[in-house]
């Protein structure tokens, strides 16, 4: 029984401290790091409320699909800085391709799903 209790404090107590460590250090850095330099990306979403506001919802549509294609191409480099923040850009891009495909889009739908992905734009790369 000894020997058990030995055994499992002699796994447990390297884990502990190597979680520790990833929690306290390595999490922390990644909690504030940004996502780099996102101006291209938001001059795509500022594109598309451009377009939306001259009501050419089939245009805007076309152009989001520039952005769909520059946020997937970018994952890789971008996630491992920020996966939560990643994360949240990526719901809001979901939602604003959503609003703009859905069967008979309006801006009253869109514009706020655009102005969210711009926030989460903006909160992302720091600003």
């Amino acid at each position: 029984m000894k020997q058990i209790l030995l055994a499992l404090g002699l796994i447990l107590a390297p884990v502990g401290a190597f979680t520790a460590f990833e929690v306290t250090f390595v999490g922390a850095a990644q909690a504030g790091a940004t996502l780099g330099d996102l101006s291209a990306m938001k001059a795509i979403i500022a594109d598309v409320q451009k377009i939306v506001a001259k009501g050419d919802f089939a245009g805007a549509a076309t152009r989001i699909t520039d952005w769909e294609t520059a946020w997937d191409d970018a994952e890789a480099g971008m996630r491992p800085l920020n996966p939560d923040a990643w994360g949240k850009v990526d719901a809001a891009s979901d939602a604003a391709l959503k609003s703009l495909r859905k069967g008979t889009p309006t801006a009253d739908v869109i514009n706020p799903t655009l102005a969210a992905l711009m926030a989460a734009l903006d909160a992302a790369a720091g600003k």
